[in-house]
């Protein structure tokens, strides 16, 4: 230790202070530690299962998550939730093409009731086959998927790939085995393992519909066809009696289900035909159940400055879901619902977009980011800097972000985004337009749970 240190420390007076300096300082390091998105995070590790702010709504002994993943993902996108997610869910399930206990959780088999010649002949179960034989260990590094921050699927998603090539096979007797472990449910939300979840909103949701109904529920999506579907990624929830109407249909109708899943490449698919033959009629109720994560959403309402689109149009409706998210990110988001359940008011009494998008994204948009891209798109010439690239933004009064790449290409936008992580890009924002474009956001209306769109 240095001299003039060991004298300072001599100084009982001194020495006190010094020990009062360190310990504000040790204090001020854990908060930051915790602080997610500016805003202080309860420590998550302090509350047992039952004091968590998510267990206190009523309704979860009535709800079943299912959570589907696959065994080139789970030991990067799974364990997340173990600490998030699942402390929230009284009751829930996990399904992979492999079985195991894996974090202490138990993993079901999803495909052990399809036909055992399919499985032995097809060429989509070589991974499965692989993975009864060897496990996991047998799995070669470039066949893991790793953690994207955002995976976008093409129109044939990714076909190509073995685990993706085997995850269409899951849904129904995914389904199937959901209702014969847990037949007394009056609800079944099914999720991916890059889904957040506001467990808050979807209970509020669900008090008030009717769960002695069939109801089949998500982010509409179709393919070529006359069938709509729920998106899987984005979350989908079923009442008893509509899985109780799938379930019978595909025990009476297994080999053809079977047959028609080897000509398609959805699994989702797959099953909302099998809803629909089932006489199942499903709802859209987007953008309660989103298919962006919050980095991607362009949070806005539609006719403010710059909304154009009505695809925008998420502002003020609840939020339940969002879909390709990180980790990080799963874990963020969760902490700041928990913090906010908390502090809510009467006022405040369930999460819209615009909520998330003022208390959680706002407070990440940093004047200037590194090794990250907000998405900006609009390229500016005769940029040379990053400097060069804030200035060309704020010489246009709609500028409301800017990024700047390894390449030296600069980009800007009028609609502030999050954006992911992205080595060689830095990316800022003006914070004051942000705020601005918040502020005069026009006012929401009667959007609602009784009001949700749909997107077809």
């Amino acid at each position: 230790m240095p001299t003039l240190m060991l004298a300072i420390l001599r100084n009982r007076r001194v020495q006190s202070c010094f020990l009062i300096a360190c310990a504000c300082l040790a204090l001020v390091s854990f908060w930051s530690l915790i602080n997610v998105g500016g805003i202080r995070q309860p420590i998550t590790g302090k509350f047992t299962a039952s004091q968590l702010p998510c267990r206190s709504w009523a309704g979860g002994d009535e709800t079943l998550l299912v959570l589907r993943t696959g065994a080139t993902e789970i030991a990067e996108r799974f364990p997340i939730h173990t600490s998030t997610t699942l402390r929230c869910f009284p009751n829930y399930v996990i399904f992979s093409d492999y079985e195991e206990t894996f974090l202490g959780e138990r993993i079901v088999d999803a495909l052990d009731s399809v036909d055992p010649d399919l499985i032995a002949q097809n060429n989509d179960f070589d991974l499965y086959r692989r993975l009864q034989r060897d496990g996991r260990k047998g799995l070669a590094p470039s066949e893991l998927s790793g953690v994207p921050d955002v995976e976008v699927l093409d129109g044939g998603g990714h076909s190509g790939i073995p685990g993706w090539k085997l995850d269409k096979w899951k849904f129904l007797p995914m389904v199937n085995r959901t209702l014969y472990e847990y037949p007394d449910k009056q609800w079944y939300v099914f999720i991916e393992a890059d889904t957040a979840i506001l467990w808050t909103t979807l209970q509020a949701y669900l008090a008030r519909s009717d769960p002695t109904k069939p109801h089949y529920l998500g982010f509409d999506t179709y393919i070529g066809g006359e069938c709509v579907f729920a998106h899987g990624g984005s979350g989908f929830i079923v009442s008893q009696p509509a899985l109780r109407a799938v379930v019978d249909f595909y025990s009476d109708h297994k080999t053809e289900i079977e047959v028609f899943t080897d000509t398609q490449w959805a699994g989702d698919y797959v099953l909302g035909k099998a809803f629909m033959d089932a006489g199942v009629p499903f709802t859209g109720i987007w953008p309660l159940v989103h298919g962006e994560s919050t980095g991607h959403t362009i949070f806005a309402k539609l006719g403010s400055p710059g909304v154009l689109k009505e695809e925008m149009e998420v502002w003020c409706y609840p939020a339940a879901t969002y879909h390709h998210m990180a980790p990080a990110a799963i874990k963020s988001l969760w902490r700041f619902e928990q913090l906010w359940l908390l502090n809510r008011t009467a006022d405040t009494e369930v999460l819209r977009h615009k909520d998330i998008f003022k208390h959680y994204v706002i407070p990440q948009m940093t004047t200037l980011r590194v090794d990250w891209d907000n998405l900006s798109e609009t390229d500016e010439s005769d940029v040379d800097s990053i400097e060069e690239c804030r200035a060309a933004c704020e010489k246009e009064p709609a500028c409301k972000q800017y990024s700047y790449d390894q390449a030296g290409l600069c980009r800007t936008r009028i609609n502030p985004r999050l954006g992911i992580p992205t080595k060689g890009t830095r990316s800022g924002w003006i914070e004051d337009r942000v705020l601005a474009f918040e502020r005069d956001m026009e006012p929401c209306e009667d959007e609602g749970f009784d009001t949700l769109p749909g997107i077809l």
